[in-house]
């Protein structure tokens, strides 16, 4: 069975590129908060754990 008949694939790969290109901004802010987030853990963390020792 050939499914490149059956499904308009430029068309597919056309809306997801657009999809991806008005979502992704939105994507990267709570993605970027997390990740700085995760950093400032870090560095507490290793303060803390030198002040300990």
């Amino acid at each position: 069975m050939n499914v490149g008949d059956v499904f308009d694939w430029a068309f597919f790969w056309q809306m997801f590129r657009n999809f991806m290109a008005t979502v992704s901004p939105f994507v990267m802010i709570p993605t970027v908060i997390m990740a700085v987030g995760l950093l400032i853990g870090v560095i507490i963390y290793a303060v803390r754990s030198a002040r300990a020792s």
